[in-house]
């Protein structure tokens, strides 16, 4: 698996050069600060990660229960298995840090609880299909995007995780918390803020470290619990507060590849 991942990223860096001034521009503008040889090892080490982590997404379609447990361990499981212990459903946000495919089976095995991970609606019937049969292989059950709340309260008589990965480019149209986030004006949805308060859940931040090819830790750290304060943005503050320190620590890990800040500040205003 991790030959045809070599293979893939010498056609991807050094052929094709898929999507290489998008992750380029990306770094350059996250990453002011360092000089022009370690923006260019991140970005080669991010071509790697993302080639592994196209062959691990396949792989995820057969892989086992054991062999998850042994590549990925949840060292720190405290911040949220103490709200399971009380029978309190959760929260979880996440960022685009390889592996999130293998982040979701995890937390499916190790943790006390269901995961119910959200997900955007792909074009392609078939491939959106497949998405969700390989999501669900360890018991989760995924939740379309748009019916996220309803979802939510459907299940709230029954104890769950619920994971959102909160990095994402909010649409032109929808509402949305403006922050500094890697030195840039960026903009989040306010979706999972607006759950939060709908549902008195609390909410805990699930990052992910590369330790090496193959193997990850999981950690999960407490951001916010009931009450909540009206008009406040206390859990976006402290969700890109973890979201920075982890892809500070592994920058190469993040999805540098999508168009993070496509549109500037003042184009929404």
């Amino acid at each position: 698996m991790y030959l045809i991942s070599d293979l893939l990223f010498v056609a991807a860096f050094y052929v094709v050069r898929y999507r290489y001034q998008v992750v380029e521009e990306n770094i350059q503008k996250a990453f002011p600060e360092k000089d022009r040889a370690e923006q260019k090892r991140i970005i080669r080490l991010f071509y790697r990660n993302l080639c592994d982590f196209m062959m691990e997404s396949l792989k995820g379609m057969t892989i086992s229960d054991r062999e998850i447990n042994r590549r990925v361990i949840i060292t720190e499981k405290q911040a949220i298995e103490q709200y399971f212990e009380r029978g309190q459903s959760v929260l979880i946000l996440t960022t685009h840090q390889f592996n999130w495919e293998w982040l979701l089976f995890a937390c499916c095995l190790q943790l006390s609880a269901p995961m119910n991970p959200v997900y955007k609606k792909l074009n392609n019937n078939y491939y959106d299909r497949l998405m969700i049969k390989t999501r669900s292989r360890f018991g989760s059950k995924p939740i379309e995007m748009q019916e996220t709340l309803m979802e939510i309260m459907r299940r709230k008589k029954t104890l769950n995780g619920f994971g959102l990965v909160a990095d994402q480019i909010p649409l032109v149209n929808a509402e949305k918390y403006w922050t500094t986030f890697l030195n840039l004006d960026t903009a989040f949805f306010v979706g999972p803020e607006k759950i939060a308060q709908m549902t008195k859940y609390p909410v805990v931040f699930a990052g992910m470290r590369k330790l090496r090819r193959g193997q990850y830790e999981v950690y999960f750290r407490d951001i916010a619990e009931p009450p909540y304060k009206k008009h406040s943005h206390e859990i976006l503050d402290r969700y890109v507060v973890e979201a920075e320190k982890i892809l500070r620590e592994q920058p190469e890990s993040w999805l540098w590849s999508h168009r993070r800040w496509k549109y500037k500040k003042s184009f929404y205003e």
